[in-house]
């Protein structure tokens, strides 16, 4: 029990960093006031069912990511009504992660709006010309972020996930993050 209790406290503090993985359909709302990343690709693959059948999706791959101010909700229907998972952190207590895969079977909704979003230009000279930092990727920064998102995905895997600062509220009186 100490050891669960320890490993908890670390979790909850960042010192220990996890590792989570999922898979089904979700309808996530994320607003974040920075986001960071760079995104090494957007592959096309398949997946096999347990019928033997291929399926077709998408792999999208995100590595060094830093979120700041982020809140991410998600509404589930229970047969005692809907209760809203919700998770948000503070600018001061940025989640980070190593890297993340996601696997998207399919795409039903998706509604974006950011105060700025710029791909492939984390730099710029002092005259504004881009200076590129990649390193094998194309870098993603965004300030006031707003994402509606409504998908399949058949796996997600997150690794070296620091989760300081996080708070995670659940109920059917919780707002939504958008």
């Amino acid at each position: 029990m100490l050891a669960l209790g320890l490993l908890t406290a670390g979790v909850a503090t960042g010192a220990v960093p996890v590792a989570l993985a999922m898979e089904g359909r979700q309808t996530l709302k994320f607003t974040a006031a920075r986001f960071d990343a760079e995104a090494r690709g957007v592959l096309p693959s398949f997946v096999q069912n347990q019928d033997g059948s291929r399926q077709p999706v998408v792999v999208l791959q995100l590595s060094d990511i830093t979120i700041a101010g982020a809140c991410v909700s998600t509404a589930v229907d229970t047969p005692l009504g809907s209760y809203v998972l919700r998770a948000v952190t503070e600018d001061s207590t940025p989640i980070v992660v190593g890297d993340a895969q996601i696997a998207i079977e399919s795409l039903d909704g998706v509604g974006a709006a950011g105060q700025q979003i710029l791909l492939n230009r984390s730099e710029t000279a002092p005259d504004g010309t881009p200076v590129d930092t990649s390193t094998g990727g194309v870098p993603v920064t965004a300030s006031g972020l707003a994402l509606d998102i409504s998908a399949t995905a058949r796996w997600a895997t997150v690794n070296r996930l620091t989760l300081s600062g996080l708070r995670l509220q659940v109920g059917q009186d919780q707002p939504e993050c958008l």
